[in-house]
């Protein structure tokens, strides 16, 4: 069964295809002019009794429904040399069954297996053309900046996923977190979840933290309400004077980043540290009104 580090990619590019028409310009292909997108079948039956599935596929459409161009979705974590020939297969059957410009997009999670496709697929040495567009993670940009991520929220989970296994992936979480504020619930639920799944183990129990100390209250699954029950069982046991403060810090912290927010690491320090309950109920009314994150903790 494919793990969720390779499902996650294919996921979050079927369910926001401007992540694909961001990526094939950068990758050296026109993006498609479309008026909607649809997931045609990945399924392709041979004469044989066997079935090959592609791993996504989308129809990009003008008005009228007319094809403009089918993109065949692979990802591709290890080397395997077969993979040419269904991937020949794909490409030609999407062309035949829908009639339309088909290319193929191949995510490599390794940048060495990406070039050696690169070279495998060399025209020179090939009886039957076939040009994937293949790209790893040092094709992908990181979405550190607050401002792109919020523009287009998708591409920011497609960034991190790209680059779970970076060293630094934790400067990325900022910007994707407000990238999820400026979705309904329904589609951060989806992006949170696709975020935990296409992560590798470090990488989703910094982000689950990160989450957790930095977001309070504002979850996106049964998953992280029950690490925040945990944290506030802890916080009781140690004494309910000391709980009823840790709840209030975390709930100023919520009260902005409902709001979209950012808070920076300078604020969020004073209302971590501040141990005034009164205080910090003045500061969680203030979460919901001030023009500004300093304006919240102003002295009275």
């Amino acid at each position: 069964m494919p793990s969720g580090e390779h499902e996650a990619p294919i996921e979050i590019l079927t369910m926001g295809p401007e992540v694909v028409t961001r990526l094939l310009p950068r990758l050296g292909h026109p993006a498609p002019e479309f008026r909607d997108v649809v997931e045609p079948s990945t399924a392709m039956r041979m004469m044989a009794p066997r079935t090959y599935h592609a791993d996504g596929a989308q129809l990009f459409r003008r008005a009228g429904g007319r094809a403009e161009l089918g993109v065949v979705l692979e990802v591709q974590r290890r080397w395997d040399p077969e993979k040419q020939w269904t991937w020949l297969l794909y490409v030609a059957h999407m062309t035949v069954r829908l009639r339309v410009r088909t290319v193929l997009l191949v995510y490599c999670s390794d940048p060495a297996v990406a070039e050696r496709y690169r070279k495998l697929f060399d025209p020179e040495d090939r009886f039957v053309p076939l040009r994937p567009i293949i790209f790893s993670p040092l094709d992908v940009p990181r979405v550190v900046d607050v401002d792109d991520a919020k523009a287009d929220p998708a591409f920011a989970v497609f960034s991190v996923i790209c680059h779970g296994r970076d060293a630094d992936v934790d400067e990325i979480f900022p910007a994707l977190v407000a990238a999820l504020g400026t979705v309904n619930l329904e589609t951060a639920i989806s992006y949170d979840d696709i975020v935990c799944a296409g992560l590798p183990p470090d990488a989703r129990a910094r982000w689950e933290a990160f989450m957790v100390k930095t977001v309070g209250h504002r979850f996106y699954s049964d998953h992280y309400r029950a690490l925040d029950a945990k944290l506030r069982a802890e916080g009781r046991a140690e004494g309910r004077a000391e709980g009823r403060v840790e709840e209030r810090r975390r709930s100023v912290l919520t009260g902005l980043a409902e709001r979209g927010m950012l808070v920076p690491d300078a604020v969020r320090e004073q209302i971590l540290a501040c141990e005034d309950l009164e205080v910090l109920d003045l500061w969680h009314r203030r979460a919901f009104t001030a023009a500004t994150v300093e304006a919240v903790v102003q002295p009275q």
